[in-house]
């Protein structure tokens, strides 16, 4: 019986040994195509959940055994996988691939999330559908693009506002607009209020406050042409990750970044030309008759009878069709980017020139935007990342309601 024993734990000892000795260090670096160290590189053992990442040269060490195969994956490249033999460095270049937007969503603070693990209702559109409608204000191309978003246009004019809501009004007194964000920072995206701007004029504040001006919203400030993507959280969920100023909802907005392979110097322009195309038929047969003004009012009256009919003789005037113009929009695009080749350093500069003349005389938008933006990726844990941009907008819009030019034709 002791014998038998001593020649069991004899056998086993022999199998372990073996085992240790199947099993070597195995060493490499991962590159890119172009011959670049990659950082961070996801360096498995098939079948086991042993693995290491590459260093900032690229580099990695791991124990494994021959016959067993190594999986190298890397967001962005194309992963890869070797099985180990009698050699004890294997290096490996990883070919670059576009990854899908929609596999990642941009969430609070700029943090990317997988789309199938995020809890929330949310919908993703591309910046360069967003770009292909030529819209100045970039909210009006959200129209049909999102179920549940609701645009709403104060008029035609250049520059004139434009509200958003998602999934309908939730409040009759306070703002429905949803949170802007943009690369991580909150935006307002209200309309500026014209009262404000005769706070020092405490007697003439409420006929400014009514005269019918539009401000346009802050976001038509955005060129349509730096967005990469946009992503509109709806419900409250919003809230949980930008907090009560998300209650009606957030669009998360992520510009253009530099790419690898991708950019330099690029140039685009477009043009738009707008006319009316019908316009109110006007009754000739009878003239202006008398008004009746109620008493103790300043004379202003109501028309509540048709005058004489016009002479044969009279000569009419189409006052609406030679009021109207024809309206030019001409935009010009010019961005300069680019990026190291494992993008680790990514930069962009962009400008933008929009002149926009409406149909309504001396209607008109002028707008220049100046952005730039730059990112790092100084080690594993440290990202760091600048964005700026400058807007400079002369809008000159026509009055709205009783004081517009239309009554008057």
């Amino acid at each position: 019986m002791k014998k038998s024993l001593l020649l069991v734990l004899t056998g086993l000892s022999l199998v372990v040994a073996r085992a240790a000795a199947q099993e070597k260090v195995v060493t490499g670096a991962v590159t890119s195509e172009q011959g670049s160290p990659l950082a961070g590189v996801s360096v498995v053992i098939r079948g086991t959940g042993r693995g290491t990442s590459s260093n900032s040269e690229g580099n990695y060490s791991i124990r494994v055994a021959e016959g067993q195969a190594l999986q190298f994956r890397i967001i962005g490249h194309a992963p890869e996988e070797r099985v180990v033999g009698a050699d004890n460095v294997i290096n490996v270049q990883l070919r670059r691939v576009a990854t899908t937007l929609d596999a990642v969503v941009v969430t609070a603070l700029g943090q990317t999330t997988a789309q199938r693990a995020l809890g929330t209702a949310q919908q993703s559109v591309q910046g360069a559908d967003i770009a292909e409608t030529q819209r100045s204000n970039f909210i009006n191309a959200l129209q049909g693009r999102v179920a549940g978003v609701e645009v709403t246009s104060s008029s035609g004019v250049p520059g004139a506002s434009s509200s958003i809501t998602i999934r309908g009004v939730s409040s009759l007194s306070s703002s429905n607009q949803p949170l802007m964000i943009i690369d991580g920072l909150p935006m307002d995206n209200k309309t500026l209020n014209t009262g404000v701007l005769a706070s020092d004029a405490p007697g003439s504040l409420s006929a400014f406050s009514n005269r019918g001006v539009d401000f346009t919203n802050r976001a038509a400030d955005l060129n349509p042409e730096d967005i990469e993507s946009l992503v509109v959280l709806k419900g409250p969920e919003a809230s949980a990750l930008y907090g009560i100023d998300a209650a009606n909802g957030a669009i998360v907005i992520t510009t253009k970044r530099g790419k690898a392979g991708v950019g330099g110097l690029e140039y685009s322009n477009s043009f738009r030309i707008e006319a009316t195309r019908a316009k109110p038929e006007i009754q000739r047969v009878y003239g202006v008759s008398g008004t009746v003004s109620p008493a103790g009012t300043t004379g202003q009256g109501t028309f509540v009878f048709f005058g004489a009919p016009y002479p044969d003789t009279t000569r009419f005037y189409d006052n609406v069709g030679d009021f109207f113009r024809t309206g030019v929009t001409q935009r010009h695009n010019l961005s300069f980017s680019g990026a190291a080749q494992d993008n680790r350093v990514n930069y962009r500069v962009a400008t933008s020139l929009v002149k926009e003349e409406g149909v309504v005389p001396n209607s008109a938008l002028n707008q220049i935007n100046v952005t730039g933006s730059s990112g790092a990726q100084v080690n594993r844990w440290l990202k760091a990342d600048l964005s700026m941009g400058y807007t400079y907008v002369t809008n000159d819009q026509p009055y709205k309601g009783v004081n517009g030019p239309l009554i008057g034709l």
